[in-house]
C-alpha cells in the first residue's frame, strides 16, 4: 500500500522557506547598517584627510602660531568652547612674513584645506566646567552640515589622552572630483589630538 505524503512535503517545504527568510532578514538587518557605516567611512578619517590633519596639528603646535586668541575662543566666558575657520584665517595666526605663514598657505591649498575648528580634547561636558562643543556646533550655521554630521558621528573623546594632548583639531578638505570646474568638489574630514 502506497503511503500519500503530499501534505508533508507541503509543510517540510514552508517550513524550510521560513527558515530560510529568517536567516536572510537577519542577515539584511545586520549587515544593512555595515554599508552605511562604510560609505560614512570613505569620506570620514581616509588616509589623506589624516595627513591634512597632521599639517594642521603640526601648524598649531609651532612656537610662532598665535595661540591666544584661539584659545580665548575656546575656554573664554561666554564663548562657543571652539574655534571655527577657514583656511585663510588659520594660516593668519603666524606673524606677517613669516616663513611659517607662508608654508602654511601653500599647504592648505594643496592639502584643500577648506575649514578647520579647533576645540578641547574631550568633546562632551560630562564634567560640567566647559560649553558643550557638539551643542554648540549642532546649533552653528555657520559651519556647513556635513561637518556637523561628521562632529556628531565622532565619539566624544571622555578617556584622557596617553600623550596629554589638551586640545583637537578637526578639519574639513573641499577635493575636487576632477580636472573640470564645473564639477562639484567632494567634502572629506579627519581630526587629530594636538600637544599644546
Amino acid at each position: 500500500m502506497k503511503k500519500n505524503s503530499k501534505g508533508f512535503v507541503l509543510v517540510e517545504t514552508l517550513v524550510v522557506t521560513a527558515f530560510v527568510a529568517a536567516v536572510f532578514s537577519v542577515i539584511y538587518i545586520n549587515f544593512y547598517p555595515l554599508v552605511g557605516e562604510y560609505e560614512r567611512r570613505d569620506f570620514y578619517d581616509d588616509l589623506d584627510s589624516k595627513y591634512g590633519a597632521y599639517w594642521m596639528k603640526v601648524f598649531i603646535q609651532r612656537g610662532n602660531f598665535e595661540f591666544s586668541s584661539v584659545s580665548s575662543a575656546i575656554q573664554g566666558e561666554g564663548q562657543p568652547g571652539y574655534y571655527y575657520g577657514d583656511a585663510n584665517d588659520f594660516c593668519g595666526h603666524f606673524p606677517d612674513g613669516s616663513n611659517d605663514k607662508n608654508f602654511c598657505f601653500v599647504m592648505a591649498e594643496r592639502l584643500h584645506v577648506d575649514h578647520v575648528i579647533i576645540t578641547r580634547y574631550r568633546l562632551d561636558d560630562s564634567d560640567g566646567t566647559t560649553a558643550n562643543f557638539k551643542l554648540n556646533v549642532m546649533n552653528d550655521t555657520s559651519v556647513s552640515e556635513s561637518f556637523r554630521s561628521y562632529i556628531e558621528y565622532l565619539p566624544d573623546f571622555i578617556v584622557a589622552s596617553l600623550n596629554t594632548a589638551r586640545y583637537r583639531v578637526l578639519v574639513e578638505f573641499k577635493r575636487p572630483t576632477g580636472n573640470s570646474e564645473d564639477e562639484e568638489p567632494y567634502y572629506t574630514y579627519s581630526n587629530m589630538e594636538v600637544i599644546r
